[in-house]
Formats: C-alpha cells, structure tokens, sequence
C-alpha cells in the first residue's frame, strides 16, 4: 500500500512537471518572437531560465541536490577488531579388534565431549574384514581431550595429526566487508523513501535488492567460519586388524555344559563296544 501511494504520488508530481513545462515554453515562445531570436542555442537558454524559476522545478533540482551528495562512511578492515580465529582439525588411521564395538566407544566419547558424530561410512571386505571412516564434530575447547580418548580405543595408530589454520584475518575482512554493505543499504534505503521519478525508483530499488543479496552472502560466509571455529573435525579411519585373534569371554557354565556332553557320548561308545563284544563272543 504504501509503495503504491508512492508511485501514485509520483505520477501526479510528473505530470504537474509537464504541465509547468509547457506553459513555461509558451511564455518562452512568445518572448523569443518579440526579441527576435531564432537559433537554437538562445532558445534552450530561454527554456532553462523559464523552467528555473518554477518553484515545482526548484524543489526537484533542490531533491536532486540531496539524492547526489547522499554518502556513505566506509570501515576499513583494520577497523574492525576481533579475536583471534583459528580453526582446528585432526585425522587418524587406527586398527581395532571390533569395528562396531570402535564405533559405539567413539560415538559415546563425542557425546561426552558435547560433539556428534557428523557422518559414517563404512564396508566389509572379501575377508569379513570390516573398515570404514568416521567424522567427528566436537567443541574446539574439547579437541585435545577427545582426539587423545579416541586414540585410545585403538590396538595400532597407524598414523595421527592435527592442524590449525589461523583465519583471521579472512573474518575480518568479512565482517569489515558486511559492515560497509549494511551502511550501503541504509544509504540506499534512504534514497528510496525519496520521491522521484518512477525510473529512479526501479532502479533503486534494483541496487538495494543487489546490495542485499551480496549482505546475504557475507553473512552466510561467516556463519559458516563460525561453525567451523567453533567446532572442531575429527577424521577417523579405522579397520579390524586381521591379525589380532579376539579372545571370547570365558563361560563356565557354557564349559560344564560342554564337558557333560562330552562325557555322555564317551559313556555311550563303551557301552556300544561292550555291547557289541559279548555278542561276538
């Protein structure tokens, strides 16, 4: 409603323009018949000087004017003050005895470091060997403590390492960048509140909706440096071990069980063998 009361207000406002000019270039056509002025440059003079003292076309340069010297305060990058940013990052390839067993310990350790596991893929070989990889996210302040407690778990590190890339200066720049859009698009916005002639408007309205798509795009680049800041990633490659030889607990019952079968069927055998020697006797 109120953008169609503008444009409306617009419209009047030009026409009122046209009206004005044309009367001004009546008055103008009879004051170069009587003076005698024929060419072309004296009449567009006497166009301007009668254009500029209607008060309509004064109040319009005068909205020019302001529209004109409209400006924006700019942020240097060296403005803007932030800690410092760093995102952390670990990697490992483990040998273990079970790896389902490997992943419940893992997915348990991440939980009680306020993580998650983020993804899991895994296989089985030809050889029922089952390997696969394993990603987990866990707060930066958690890496150490995690990175080690998962080692743990492990009955070979076949290898490990840890990184941090310092991006500092990548999210100032950002955020430095995003402020000076946002005071663009107040600027921009201010002009729009203007009237003006329905061209300008469009095309204002088209730099504001660029302006705010690249804002958009700032902010979504930083949220995603935050996650990455604030949340470490841990790479864990793991695979049962071919050679490690899993030891089942030890049963007694199970072994009594077992021993008592056994000695029934000894039983059963002799007195099948001493049957079957008294009748051949």
């Amino acid at each position: 409603m109120k953008n169609t009361k503008r444009i409306v207000i617009v419209i009047i406002v030009s026409l009122v323009v046209v009206v004005a000019g044309m009367t001004a270039l009546k008055g103008i056509d009879r004051s170069a018949s009587r003076s005698g002025i024929g060419n072309d440059m004296a009449f567009e003079e006497s166009m301007s000087a009668g254009l500029a003292e209607k008060p309509l076309f004064k109040g319009l340069s005068r909205l020019s004017g302001e529209l004109a010297t409209e400006s924006v305060q700019f942020e240097d990058a060296t403005d803007v003050q932030v800690d410092k940013k760093v995102i952390k990052n670990g990697s490992m390839t483990v040998k273990v005895d079970r790896t389902d067993d490997a992943v419940g310990k893992i997915s348990e350790i991440a939980k009680n470091n306020e993580g998650e596991i983020f993804s899991s893929n895994f296989h089985q070989t030809s050889k029922k060997v089952k390997s696969g990889n394993i990603i987990v996210k866990v707060p930066t302040a958690n890496f150490e403590k995690t990175f080690n407690e998962i080692k743990e778990i492990a009955s070979l590190v076949v290898r490990e390492s840890t990184s941090g890339k310092d991006v500092t200066d990548q999210y100032t720049d950002l955020q430095s960048r995003l402020k000076n859009k946002q005071a663009e698009e107040q600027s921009i916005a201010k002009i729009l509140e203007q009237s003006g002639k329905i061209s300008d408007v469009l095309a204002v309205t088209k730099e504001l909706a660029r302006v705010r798509g690249e804002i958009e795009m700032l902010q979504g680049r930083i949220r995603l440096m935050d996650s990455q800041i604030d949340m470490a990633t841990i790479n864990v490659s793991l695979s049962e071990d071919p050679d490690i030889t899993v030891v089942d607990s030890w049963r007694p019952l199970q072994v009594i069980k077992d021993a008592l079968n056994d000695l029934i069927k000894s039983v059963q055998q002799f007195i099948d063998f001493m049957i079957a020697l008294v009748i051949r006797t």
